[in-house]
């Protein structure tokens, strides 16, 4: 498969599993606790102040994402995006305050 294949395969695989049409693979994957939140906290204020290119790549703990499924990757990889986005804004507004 190419690229754009594997990409519309996996959107398409996503998609069955929100319409609930996917059960057959149900698993955990790790979630991120609150303490763990402050810490990566922590390192979201580093990438953009370091103005990272790619830095849900520094945030993706890569020994744990290669022992996943390619479903559990997928969601493991929104849900660091989710809180990635979250604490980025966070960090701005308090960034904001103090100039204020």
């Amino acid at each position: 498969m190419e690229g754009r294949d594997i990409l519309k395969f996996m959107a398409q695989q996503a998609k069955n599993r929100l319409r609930g049409k996917d059960t057959s693979h149900k698993s955990n994957v790790k979630t991120i606790e609150v303490q763990d939140d402050e810490k990566l906290y922590f390192l979201v204020k580093k990438t953009v102040d370091d103005n990272c290119i790619n830095p849900l790549a520094e945030l993706i703990d890569i020994k744990y994402y290669k022992s996943l499924s390619n479903e559990q990757k997928e969601r493991y990889f929104f849900n660091i995006a989710d809180k990635y986005r979250r604490l980025k804004t966070r960090y701005e507004h308090e960034k904001l305050k103090q100039v204020n």
